[in-house]
């Protein structure tokens, strides 16, 4: 089994149509799509009929549910995602399940991890400010509740990454649509992917187990920094344009 796994895409439609072009190329079984789909200063309702389009299995974000539930103080881009987005829009996200088990359970997907939901790191430790790998120790009790998985799937971190621990192949695909960000919770952090790529992974089952393969797509990013530009996200436009966030 091929599957194609895309996250984050948080409204960037001129990302992921250079995504979407990448994947047909490698002909996937399957496309799972981790979340936060439409929250960002670009295309919310124009990306959100395209992964309606895509057929992924698809889950929900913690910016999904905060577009339907209410986003806390200060994401403001949850608000404006919401006040674009049809009826139908938001009733194929208020259906998305927040994990999915895949192939007989073979495949655990979330977008943040197993145990901790929308909100935890799964692989990252952000003590020190930055994304490094977090220790065999801090990451296997996130993986509580994974039952049989070989392979979990997970996003939220905008991190591209593979991590093995106990048998089991973890992958992150990184950030279709955003490749840098800066949050303060657990603790003041960054994120940076480093390239204006769109990013995303396949993944395949072969005779000794699971393989990934972290692709790198590029696309006009140059126009999507335009549209967060116009939408008031100067930080997020020079997330776009460089992998990086400004300083501080």
């Amino acid at each position: 089994m091929r599957i194609a796994v895309i996250a984050d895409v948080h409204g960037n439609l001129h990302a992921l149509r250079a995504v979407a072009q990448d994947m047909a190329r490698r002909s996937p079984d399957l496309i799972v799509n981790l979340g936060d789909l439409v929250s960002g200063p670009f295309d919310p309702a124009g990306s959100a009929d395209a992964q309606m389009a895509l057929g992924a299995a698809t889950l929900k974000g913690n910016h999904d549910r905060w577009v339907l539930e209410g986003p806390p103080a200060g994401y403001k881009d949850d608000a404006r995602a919401r006040a674009t987005l049809s009826e139908a829009h938001l009733a194929w996200m208020a259906g998305l399940p927040p994990t999915l088990s895949i192939d007989g359970g073979d495949v655990f997907a979330c977008h943040g991890s197993p145990a901790g939901g929308d909100l935890d790191y799964l692989l990252e430790d952000v003590a020190s400010g930055r994304a490094l790998l977090a220790a065999p120790e801090a990451i296997r009790p996130r993986l509580a509740g994974i039952g049989p998985a070989r392979l979990v799937l997970c996003g939220h971190t905008h991190t591209a990454r593979a991590a093995s621990l106990d048998g089991v192949l973890i992958v992150n695909p990184g950030s279709v649509g955003q490749p840098a960000y800066r949050d303060d919770a657990p603790v003041p952090h960054v994120m940076e992917a480093g390239t204006s790529h769109a990013l995303y992974a396949v993944v395949e089952r072969g005779r000794l187990g699971w393989s990934a393969a972290l692709c790198a797509v590029p696309y006009d990013h140059a126009a999507a920094a335009l549209q967060a530009e116009r939408g008031g996200r100067p930080d997020v436009a020079h997330a776009v344009r460089t992998g990086r966030m400004p300083p501080a």
